[in-house]
């Protein structure tokens, strides 16, 4: 039976053995959910431990240059309904050809991919996914020929009433190297 019961389990350490190092990596991975199928964690519903995409699908990269993307979610708060998490994802957009206007233009529910700046040495929370069950849509979408220098603005997040269960989804294929294999041999088209 599904229970709602929630409560803090563990200590919480935030001093200077703990501190983060913020940012994400200049490359993002990003795939129309109803083409990747994900493996969960049996105990964790939060971890993925395998990622799919079917077959003649493939994922895509975000590049950028030092920290224009970016990445979080922010707690939504009910009282009269479980707390779930609105994901969030921005990029700006640097290519104006027809095929690159209309990839953008086409842009909606999505899962994103990011690679943390700070990793473990086991790998845990270095690379994370947002989107994952209901996807990303674009919640900002600006471009002004005198603003930042032309570029065009993207954001990307839930759905009002579509939130995620969790404040982003770990994915861990056993280590580093076998996770980020993952990603980038999902880059290509799958057979």
């Amino acid at each position: 039976m599904a229970t709602c019961d929630k409560g803090i389990v563990k200590n919480i350490v935030s001093d200077c053995s703990t501190k983060p190092v913020g940012g994400i990596e200049i490359t993002a991975w990003i795939g129309n959910r109803g083409e990747i199928t994900p493996t969960y964690d049996v105990t964790n519903p939060s971890k993925i431990t395998g990622l799919a995409v079917e077959s003649t699908k493939q994922l895509f990269t975000i590049t950028g240059v030092k920290k224009l993307l970016n990445a979080g979610f922010d707690r939504v708060v009910a009282e009269d309904r479980p707390d779930t998490f609105t994901h969030y994802f921005s990029f700006q957009g640097f290519e104006f050809k027809v095929e690159n206007v209309e990839n953008l233009d086409n842009l909606e529910d999505v899962v994103v991919f990011v690679e943390m700046k700070e990793k473990a040495d086991d790998a845990d929370g270095t690379f994370r996914g947002f989107g994952v069950k209901y996807g990303l849509y674009p919640s900002t979408d600006t471009m002004r020929a005198n603003d930042i220098d032309g570029a065009r603005s993207l954001e990307l997040t839930s759905l009002d009433g579509q939130s995620e269960p969790h404040s982003n989804y770990t994915l861990l294929a056993t280590d580093y190297a076998t996770t980020k294999a993952l990603l980038v041999g999902l880059e290509s088209v799958q057979a």
